[in-house]
């Protein structure tokens, strides 16, 4: 399962979509209103297949593998930055 690690917050900004995640130690990452999308998914369930389902479900003319590459490049990144976690 997939999780944001302890502490991390994101803030979306109600008008663009747009968001902020926060670390626990304070960093900051801004994301697009599709990395709050996937992240928000990702942190609600768990998968990065709800990910994926939240992300098609909002851009359905993306194709399913750019929407997979996409996620998958995201989630590497997050995931070797310490943010997102397996527990």
């Amino acid at each position: 399962m997939l999780t944001l690690a302890p502490g991390t917050r994101i803030l979306v900004d109600g008008i663009t979509g747009r968001g902020t995640l926060i670390t626990a130690a304070g960093g900051l990452w801004t994301l697009s209103s599709s990395g709050v999308t996937a992240l928000t998914a990702l942190r609600d369930e768990g998968t990065a297949a709800a990910a994926e389902a939240a992300l098609r479900a909002r851009y359905p003319a993306i194709p399913r593998e750019q929407v997979r590459a996409d996620l998958d490049a995201l989630v590497g990144k997050l995931m070797d930055s310490g943010v997102v976690v397996d527990r």
